[in-house]
């Protein structure tokens, strides 16, 4: 079978190709072709997300200008503009009026702040398949859980099919404040 009996052709090589895209090529190549002695590296995507990881963290941070992360992923802080997280497992002193902690399917999550420290984004990376898949009740975690969280707070969404946590297998779900690209 060829690429032309297929329905959809794969991706073809730039043309002319050049020599850095020919090395890069074949390093892919043998890659593949090798037994790696971690397994978890098994993949090509785990061994570019080794080495992309913080270069697509870094061109994330630049685009949308933030500065750093924040100690604690707290989402409430983005929703309402708290200077700190007014939830508290471990001391059970939460606040009861205050947004939740975390958005449906949260995982791997971030909040970033902006160059005067204030919350600017949140982000988190997430296994497709577990949020596509996972249905429980407690709490709601699919992908309209996600989009209903975000319209009842008032945030903006997006999902960018890059992520530096776990390269080739996670999405990046953003959640921004509707103000924050108006």
């Amino acid at each position: 079978m060829t690429d032309g009996d297929l329905p959809t052709p794969g991706p073809t090589d730039p043309v002319p190709t050049w020599p850095e895209f020919e090395a890069l090529r074949d390093a892919v190549e043998q890659y593949i072709e090798h037994d790696p002695p971690d397994p978890s590296y098994k993949h090509v995507t785990q061994a570019l997300g080794a080495i992309l990881g913080e270069h697509y963290r870094e061109r994330f941070m630049q685009a949308h200008g933030l500065s750093e992360p924040a100690e604690t992923a707290c989402l409430a802080r983005l929703i309402d503009g708290r200077d700190e997280c007014p939830h508290n497992v471990v001391a059970a002193d939460d606040d009861p009026n205050a947004p939740p902690h975390a958005p449906p399917g949260d995982d791997h999550s971030t909040l970033w702040l902006d160059a005067d420290g204030e919350p600017a984004l949140y982000g988190m990376h997430v296994y497709q398949g577990n949020i596509e898949m996972r249905a429980t009740d407690d709490p709601p975690d699919s992908w309209f859980s996600v989009f209903e969280f975000a319209r009842h707070y008032g945030l903006g969404v997006s999902v960018l099919p890059y992520s530096w946590y776990n390269f080739g297998r996670t999405v990046h779900v953003i959640f921004s404040p509707p103000e924050r690209y108006r």
